[in-house]
């Protein structure tokens, strides 16, 4: 189906203005009365699902110093999420007074969620809404959700400006908790005249649209980093198995706990959060012979780079067989640090984790 806007019976004039920013079209019914300014105006989702492009790498030493180095923006190993998944889609329409006004509950217009392929590429869906004249703001959140159950899975979304990771909700593949997070502002004027006039505003360039659809673009929300041990001879001459191994990450000081879709932006922290795995010779030796470790999302910041703190635990059974602490990782939305060091046979730091064992719970830093 070709791009295109359907007007009311009453032929308004409309002019789309965008100051930030094989289809599937899902139309509505809606009864508009003859006398009313309502326009369909049609909001089409494209979900960036290239994987991230390298951001820096980080050798760690057997002191716990690194040297630190930016890559060319290459991109990353993809991945291909589970078949038992599929790809969630929410859009939220909101009514706005200004272009640096913030979204607000009150002002929702509508929101709608839908399911497609987890493979299917952009644009994804293209969704209609009824709307008078005026300015609007669109939010719009993407996830993978189970096809058995294609609810709030790895985050939760009420309000997609106050989303939040469900931190004791540790999925198999950390692949599926990567996310897209995008936003537009679009104005719809009604001239007195009539005549239909659409245009789009790219900065401060405006150019007349054939097909006036509104476009969203989903970037990642979050930054990846991929933990790889360089000494895995030396960790099996010791006569240790990697199959024997389990991994714990611990991050420390804060870590993004939720986003704010309208900002884009983290907005909700927790002082620690831990996330477990287990590295295998199978699928995670690289060509120069490093163990890929652990790696995991954290969500970032839209326009500046983003650190975390995290602690490496390593356990045989139930046996902590080595931790390296302390190392700093530096993360850019939708790019991926890379981090090398000896993580398997060299021990860093005291193995106190800095936890009060009298403390239960997290600490929690929520930002407006």
């Amino acid at each position: 189906m070709s791009r295109r806007l359907l007007y009311s019976g009453l032929s308004v004039g409309m002019a789309l203005l965008l100051l930030a920013c094989d289809k599937t079209i899902h139309e509505y019914p809606h009864t508009t009365p003859i006398d009313t300014d309502e326009t369909m105006v049609s909001i089409e989702v494209n979900v960036d699902r290239t994987p991230p492009s390298y951001y820096k790498h980080l050798t760690y030493d057997s002191y716990g110093q690194y040297e630190e180095r930016l890559l060319e923006p290459e991109l990353a190993e993809p991945y291909t999420p589970s078949e038992r998944l599929q790809l969630r889609l929410i859009v939220e329409l909101y009514r706005h007074s200004s272009a640096v006004e913030r979204v607000a509950s009150e002002s929702l217009v509508e929101r709608r969620e839908v399911l497609v392929d987890r493979l299917k590429e952009a644009p994804q869906d293209t969704l209609q809404f009824w709307v008078e004249p005026g300015m609007y703001r669109v939010l719009s959140w993407a996830d993978y959700v189970p096809i058995q159950n294609p609810s709030d899975w790895h985050f939760t979304t009420e309000t997609l400006n106050a989303i939040r990771v469900k931190t004791d909700h540790m999925p198999k593949d950390n692949h599926h908790t990567s996310s897209g997070a995008g936003s537009c502002t679009f104005v719809v004027e009604a001239s007195a005249e009539g005549a239909v006039s659409p245009r789009l505003l790219d900065q401060t360039r405006a150019d007349d649209l054939l097909n006036p659809v509104i476009p969203v673009s989903l970037q990642r929300a979050s930054g990846r980093f991929k933990l790889w041990a360089n000494d895995l001879q030396d960790f099996l001459r010791s006569g240790h198995r990697v199959e024997d191994l389990s991994v714990q990450v611990i991050y420390k000081q804060y870590v993004s706990a939720g986003y704010n879709v309208d900002t884009g932006t983290p907005n909700y922290f927790v002082s620690t959060n831990t996330i477990e795995t287990t590295p295998t010779t199978s699928m995670a030796i690289s060509e120069t012979g490093e163990l890929l470790l652990a790696y995991d999302y954290v969500l970032t910041s839209s326009d500046k780079e983003d650190q975390v703190l995290i602690d490496l635990v390593l356990y045989e059974g139930d046996h902590e067989l080595n931790h390296y602490q302390n190392i700093t990782i530096p993360l850019q939305r939708n790019q991926e640090t890379v981090v090398q060091g000896p993580f398997l046979t060299k021990k860093i730091g005291s193995g106190d984790i800095g936890i009060d064992d009298n403390f239960e719970g997290e600490i929690v830093v929520v930002v407006p």
